[in-house]
């Protein structure tokens, strides 16, 4: 082999060496980037018969709402009424029937539980977060604790 051909194998080898570490610097890069968009939360289902079914860590896009995250774990039927968010009529297959109804609740180290102020589709999630759906009698406000 020549001299030149020496020089042209050389520089093919660099530019691959370049190539190949800038895909790899790129893509591990990226894998990182994905993980920390991501956040961890915790949602649970209390069921009418008292049965809790806990979805937990799971992985949702950083800045998903409540519906977001819980359109993850269930089935979920909802309407939305402009201005105002999305209703939930039934989640798994359990509908709304007066005067039991899904209502959520976020839990607070300092506070208990809380009830939801907003509706899941305007409620952005933070991470570590736990909420509860709580399919509960709505007939005296407010509803009782989970």
């Amino acid at each position: 082999m020549g001299e030149r051909s020496w020089k042209v194998l050389s520089l093919l080898l660099l530019v691959w060496a370049v190539v190949a570490t800038t895909l790899y610097v790129s893509t591990t890069i990226s894998a990182e980037k994905m993980e920390n968009q991501l956040i961890t939360v915790n949602i649970g289902l209390k069921y009418r018969d008292g049965r809790i079914e806990w979805h937990n860590s799971t992985k949702v896009p950083s800045g998903s709402t409540l519906l977001d995250a819980t359109e993850v774990v269930a089935n979920v039927n909802y309407t939305v009424y402009p201005g105002m968010g999305a209703f939930i009529n039934s989640i798994n297959g359990v509908r709304n029937e007066k005067p039991y109804y899904w209502m959520w609740w976020t839990w607070n180290p300092s506070m208990g539980w809380t009830l939801g102020p907003v509706a899941a589709d305007k409620y952005v999630l933070s991470n570590g977060e736990t909420v509860l759906w709580y399919y509960e009698d709505t007939s005296k406000y407010p509803p009782t604790k989970p």
